[in-house]
């Protein structure tokens, strides 16, 4: 806990004791409530910039068509053909 050994926990409990006193309880609540707060404002801030990168990412990457292409023509009407082989006669 920050380095923090259990002398200097003591202390540092035995001089808030000594500042506020009877407040204390109420001062120890409402820095939880800040601490709180400020920890679930820095987790949105984290995840709206997180979907912002992945939109950015998304929107500069080409985008690739997957799938089959349906034509009216069959298959076989695309294909080429090549010329035939005659061998030469022997001699």
């Amino acid at each position: 806990m920050f380095g923090l050994g259990p002398f200097e926990i003591v202390l540092i409990g035995a001089i808030a004791v000594m500042l506020y006193g009877k407040r204390l309880p109420e001062v120890g609540r409402n820095v939880g409530k800040t601490v709180g707060d400020l920890r679930r404002q820095w987790q949105q801030l984290s995840r709206e910039l997180e979907v912002a990168a992945t939109a950015e990412a998304s929107a500069s990457r080409p985008t690739t068509r997957l799938g089959r292409r349906f034509d009216d023509e069959p298959a076989g009407s695309r294909l080429v053909e090549s010329p035939r082989f005659d061998p030469p006669p022997a001699d």
